[in-house]
């Protein structure tokens, strides 16, 4: 591919999905004849797109960064094999061709989604709880019934006798 389409290619994918981290040659395994094919793959902060060539601009798929966990997978019988399990579920089964480029990508990606997942969490805004709302009330009481406030402070009494009773009960 010329270089200037290259160059092409990658900003409309920084566009497109997010900030490029990491793009490489990979071996997947196939979700339906279960072989392993050669993908290209670029890891965004949105997700780990997989291509069929390298100077595609469709992806064949995304692996959702957002609830996944990557890992080596020591159960498959080819070796420098990771792992992305997405909360959906699904297991991807991805080939390295070493075990330290297997390490790169796995810490990659799995700082990619530990971001992800911070500024997913930091989107939503910090989360308070107000005392007022968060205390054990009757509807009655809500409603301004005098007989369920009495009924509310009774078992509010019963319950401090009981608790200075157990206390006595440690002597």
């Amino acid at each position: 591919m010329p270089p200037r389409k290259r160059a092409y290619t990658e900003v409309l994918l920084a566009s497109q999905q997010g900030e490029v981290m990491k793009v490489g040659f990979l071996r997947k395994k196939g979700h339906v004849r279960r072989n392993w094919l050669d993908r290209w793959f670029v890891l965004t902060s949105e997700g780990l797109y997989y291509y069929k060539n390298r100077g595609d601009v469709k992806p064949l798929g995304v692996i959702p960064l957002f609830g996944c966990t990557v890992s080596e997978d020591t159960f498959q019988k080819h070796q420098h094999v990771l792992t992305c399990y997405t909360s959906e579920g699904k297991d991807y089964p991805i080939q390295a061709s070493t075990r330290d480029e297997m390490l790169v990508w796995i810490k990659v990606i799995d700082e990619t989604r530990l971001e992800r997942n911070k500024r997913a969490a930091d989107s939503l805004g910090p989360t308070t709880v107000n005392p007022a709302s968060s205390r054990a009330s009757s509807g009655a009481e809500q409603n301004g019934d005098k007989k369920g406030k009495q009924k509310s402070a009774t078992v509010r009494a019963k319950s401090t006798q009981h608790d200075s009773s157990e206390e006595s009960d440690d002597d």
